[in-house]
């Protein structure tokens, strides 16, 4: 063989050589998208999520987090879009409405053999180790909650005080005593999404008296709208709307602003309504508790948030590792310090520096601490494409018990029989 075709021989098989040895260096790092309402959201709800990503960035310098803003009343149209187009992100930010949704459709992974899921039964609140399951019908899990909510009862002392209160109901008929009281010293005893039609802000407020009354809207995936829990729930918030102790034809931005400056005597509602009271009235930081539900049991009516894996994604390793670190216990921690809502992490409050660090400044949050693990989920094993017809017929009656004096018990009667029909196309 020619000199010069030795040459370019040997040339040749270094060059593949190189290829193959040192390929993978040449390779730029792995991209996720990672599309959220967070995002952008100039907050800290920002803060939370852009610094999580950026430490993760540093101790993975493989992986680049691709984070972009689309507005929450947007989000899963976009989202329903890009599925449809073939084109969709690496990781998606659910809810426990729309949860059962995508994983029936396939769009999402079950993560069960890509994070550490002894950590995640050991470590875990019931709303992750058994809400987020029971969102799907195969027992396993498709997503990490990054955040949720759950409502307590809140009031400022000071209202209190000045109605002669000196310490929050415990009882169903206590409650009704506490509002006689608040509504005699001039102001709104108590507020909850009454306003007619607004039924997906409404069926909130009404999971709070359904469970701590001890009942649910459902059972074995089929409605249970006339449960005795359910109409004692609703002849007792009739009891209430009839006595004038909750303002009417109001929205919830309304009413909260309300309770923050003081018109309203008590609210049931989660840990963000002490930064929004703040924000309208700065005396609330010394002047903000919330205290155990006045029901027979503490189980509280519960929201979560979370992120799932797109099963379309080309990273699943690598999306499932960003979703997992999101939810470790550092960045939970910090979820918890500076977005002021609570963690599914039961781990993080046996931390007692951590514990003692936020107690400090919100001595009030203990009560959420404390009920972290009493969270129930709303209308468990119903069909996901039947839920939102479902919660429409339920709000529709109840709006008839209040506005147009219908029997409870006849109203909910009819309210079953409406949703059952709906089991049974």
């Amino acid at each position: 063989m020619k000199l010069w075709r030795k040459i370019f021989v040997i040339t040749m098989l270094l060059s593949l050589t190189s290829l193959v040895v040192f390929g993978a260096e040449k390779k730029g790092p792995v991209v996720l998208r990672v599309p959220h309402w967070f995002w952008g959201h100039g907050t800290t709800f920002e803060e939370w999520i852009k610094g999580g990503s950026e430490e993760f960035e540093k101790q993975n310098p493989n992986i680049k987090i691709d984070g972009y803003q689309v507005p929450y009343d947007q989000y899963w149209d976009k989202i329903d879009t890009s599925i449809a187009a073939g084109d969709p992100a690496d990781i998606f930010a659910l809810t426990n409405n729309n949860l059962g949704k995508y994983i029936q459709s396939g769009a999402i992974l079950p993560l069960d053999d890509l994070i550490n899921m002894p950590d995640v039964k050991k470590n875990w609140s019931s709303i992750q180790t058994e809400g987020v399951v029971n969102c799907g019908n195969d027992g396993k899990t498709y997503l990490m909650i990054t955040n949720y909510g759950f409502y307590l009862p809140m009031y400022r002392p000071s209202v209190f005080k000045k109605a002669g209160i000196s310490s929050y109901a415990k009882t169903p008929d206590e409650f009704i005593t506490m509002c006689k009281k608040l509504k005699s010293s001039g102001v709104n005893p108590y507020a909850s999404m009454i306003l007619p039609g607004n039924w997906t802000e409404g069926q909130y407020d009404m999971y709070i008296w359904v469970f701590g009354l001890g009942g649910n809207y459902a059972k074995d995936g089929k409605p249970t709208l006339n449960s005795p829990e359910v109409i004692k729930a609703v002849t007792y918030l009739k009891k209430l709307f009839d006595a004038g102790y909750m303002p009417k034809e109001t929205d919830k931005g309304t009413y909260r602003k309300m309770f923050g400056v003081g018109e309203v005597g008590t609210l049931i509602d989660g840990p963000w309504m002490y930064g929004l009271a703040v924000s309208w009235d700065p005396a609330v930081k010394d002047d903000f508790a919330t205290a155990n539900l006045p029901f027979p049991t503490q189980r509280v009516a519960t929201f979560f948030e979370g992120m799932s894996v797109s099963s379309k994604t080309k990273y699943p390793k690598e999306a499932a590792k960003y979703v997992e670190f999101m939810c470790n216990p550092q960045q939970q921690k910090r979820f918890v310090d500076i977005v002021t809502m609570s963690s599914a992490r039961k781990d993080i409050y046996q931390d007692k520096a951590f514990l003692n660090k936020v107690l400090a400044s919100r001595p009030w949050f203990k009560n959420y601490v404390e009920h972290t693990d009493q969270v129930m989920m709303n209308v468990p094993g119903i069909d996901v494409e039947k839920l939102p017809e479902l919660v429409k017929i339920w709000y529709s009656y109840y709006e008839q018990v209040l506005y147009e004096n219908m029997d409870p018990k006849k109203a909910m009667d009819s309210a079953q029989e409406e949703a059952m029909a709906l089991f049974e196309e």
